[in-house]
């Protein structure tokens, strides 16, 4: 009787700790317009490439949910948003598989549906790069929406020694979100999420700073629950790069980014 009072209380505290998510901002949009995007690109550094890469976990989800998707990555090593051409990327290049055209070789659709933004963890944040992130973001976001194409702007998580910084993080990239019409993306606020939930469970490797592949699978499934409005939860896919998680830490971890999910945006579960 005393396991079991135990186990309904730890269940009950982890149902209502994603009501006090880690950031006074509301986010102003709350949904994209295409839950059936076929095309996206990743723009970031190595938060996103790290274990081969966010669209690996993304690619996993889909392929198993069986759905038309697929998409690039660019990343830089330690890049801020000012290091991106994000005009370039846009396209359309030469013998670019992306890219169709019509008669009059013009582009038949954007290249691409969505494009994802993450920025450099500090640079939100950091006095001296606040003005340039401000700049940057809202420039990628005025070039995406020109090119047709939905923008999504990545909440990055704290380091593990400072996760103090989760909440700051948050309510700087979601004011920018919003001052700017883009959709804000809360992986941050998931691994916080994560780590009160299962504090057991890494999601940063020994630099205290890049993800784990828990971190990375988390970050996939956000990116899967909100580009297809679809719960993750109770997915067979397990991980990529050689590094598949337990069982039970997938599911923990779809869980997460669908409540977080739909606490954040205010959807129905």
């Amino acid at each position: 009787m005393k396991k079991l009072l135990i186990s309904a209380l730890f269940l009950a505290a982890a149902s209502m700790s994603v009501n006090a998510l880690e950031t006074d901002v509301k986010p102003t949009v709350t949904d994209i317009k295409n839950h059936n995007p076929k095309t996206g690109l990743i723009v970031g550094n190595s938060y996103s490439f790290y274990n081969c890469g966010v669209h690996g976990y993304l690619r996993g989800l889909t392929r198993e949910d069986k759905r038309d998707w697929k998409a690039r990555i660019i990343t830089i090593s330690s890049g801020r948003l000012s290091y991106h051409d994000v005009p370039q990327y846009m396209g359309p290049h030469e013998m670019d598989p992306y890219a169709k055209f019509d008669d009059k070789k013009e582009l038949i659709n954007p290249m691409f549906d969505v494009v994802v933004l993450q920025g450099m963890s500090s640079e939100p944040i950091a006095a001296k790069s606040i003005p340039t992130f401000k700049k940057y973001l809202k420039e990628h976001v005025e070039t995406i929406k020109a090119k047709g194409a939905e923008p999504i702007v990545v909440v990055t998580w704290a380091r593990q020694d400072k996760p103090e910084d989760t909440k700051r993080l948050a309510d700087s990239i979601i004011s920018e979100a919003n001052a700017n019409g883009a959709i804000a993306l809360p992986v941050g606020l998931a691994f916080a999420e994560s780590l009160k939930r299962r504090p057991d469970l890494l999601m940063h490797q020994k630099d205290k700073s890049h993800p784990t592949a828990a971190g990375s699978y988390l970050y996939g499934a956000m990116l899967y629950g909100l580009l297809f409005k679809k719960s993750p939860v109770g997915m067979k896919y397990s991980g990529e790069c050689e590094k598949p998680l337990k069982p039970e830490d997938a599911k923990h971890l779809q869980q997460v980014a669908w409540d977080v999910l739909t606490e954040f945006y205010g959807w129905k579960k």
